[in-house]
């Protein structure tokens, strides 16, 4: 009576499904935290199972993000060279 449906089921499956999501997302996981600035440690509680994304999910939400400088601004090289030219115009007069 312990599987009355008679198909593959239970717990073992649902910590296989886990186990593979877990893996599947590691490498994205780490990925995130490192342009974050965030110690890659975190990743162990994609681990855990039930509580595990949760927690991970919540540390990212709510733990203050370092300061990162601004990136600076990709311009097309025409675009530079009329700032360029326009700063240049400013200067003269």
């Amino acid at each position: 009576m312990d599987n009355v449906m008679g198909g593959i089921g239970g717990w073992p499956v649902a910590l296989a499904i886990h186990v593979a999501l877990a893996l599947l997302c590691l490498w994205p996981a780490i990925r995130l935290l490192r342009r974050a600035g965030l110690p890659t440690v975190w990743v162990a509680w994609l681990i855990v199972p039930v509580l595990g994304w949760p927690v991970f999910a919540s540390l990212l939400a709510f733990r203050t993000w370092p300061n990162m400088p601004p990136r600076p601004e990709k311009l097309h090289p025409r675009e530079k060279l009329r700032r360029e030219r326009a700063a240049a115009d400013a200067r003269k007069g």
